[in-house]
């Protein structure tokens, strides 16, 4: 308790300490990775069911760190979404319980990690002394219909958050969306301000994000059925797109990266 309080003091002295820097601007680059396994192409009567896995990477520009991401929005082409038949775990049931350990089994859809850097708001500069890591876990629910919860979860050694000045729960779940458009899946996750700034007058700044979605199946009489399908690529490939959306100083960026894997 006493090395909370000690860390939490020293992120609150980097706020006054910083707040006269005036931002520069600029704002980030990303690369984007989807992977895909087994990566068949299925069809609508014959849906194969995949796992995926989602690597991102983030930094600043002009020596600042990354600025706050608000959006971050995937498409895959020939993935369809099948909620429906797999157990749930709502955003307010995690929220009320600040954990996600009482949410039933089959339904978490993906695990995974972040890194990202907590610093002063006022003061986006990568070399601002005293700027902290925070590295926790993440997980993904079906949250039922069209919904996704993400929850941070922290744990030591290797995934805790600012020297332990911020523990699992102290961020709230946040959800998103999945549509089918035509033969694409969209995949949107809106990224609140609580995750963003965590503590009050600190920002964070993500910096990476690996995420596994899991080869989720279940027999719905006698049939196997996946919650990610799918049912289409398109001559012999996968494509995808991400676009990640921040803000900084009252302006917004958005960036996107494209890429294809080879399906059969």
């Amino acid at each position: 308790m006493r090395r909370i309080v000690v860390v939490a003091t020293a992120l609150a002295v980097l706020v006054t300490a910083a707040s006269a820097y005036a931002a520069t601007g600029g704002f980030n680059t990303y690369t984007a990775k989807l992977s895909f396994s087994p990566n068949k192409a299925g069809s609508g009567k014959a849906p194969s069911a995949l796992g995926f896995t989602q690597q991102y990477v983030a930094g600043g520009t002009s020596g600042n760190r990354t600025a706050p991401l608000t959006d971050i929005k995937t498409k895959i082409y020939g993935i369809v979404p099948n909620s429906k038949a797999f157990p749930t775990c709502s955003a307010a049931k995690i929220a009320a319980a600040k954990s996600d350990t009482g949410c039933p089994k089959g339904a978490l859809v993906a695990t995974g990690a972040i890194t990202a850097i907590l610093g002063p708001a006022s003061s986006p500069s990568a070399s601002t002394p005293g700027t902290l890591p925070c590295d926790p876990l993440l997980h993904a629910w079906n949250g039922g219909g069209t919904k996704i919860v993400f929850f941070f979860v922290d744990q030591a050694p290797a995934h805790t958050c600012a020297g332990g000045a911020i523990t699992t729960g102290t961020v709230g779940p946040f959800v998103g969306t999945t549509k089918v458009v035509g033969k694409t899946l969209v995949m949107d996750t809106p990224i609140p301000n609580y995750v963003s700034f965590p503590i009050t007058g600190i920002e964070g700044s993500l910096t990476s994000e690996t995420l596994h979605w899991l080869k989720v199946t279940k027999k719905v009489h006698g049939k196997t059925v996946a919650y990610n399908q799918s049912v289409a690529c398109n001559k012999g490939k996968r494509p995808y797109s991400v676009t990640f959306t921040a803000e900084m100083n009252g302006q917004s960026q958005s960036g996107t990266v494209s890429g294809t894997q080879k399906c059969s």
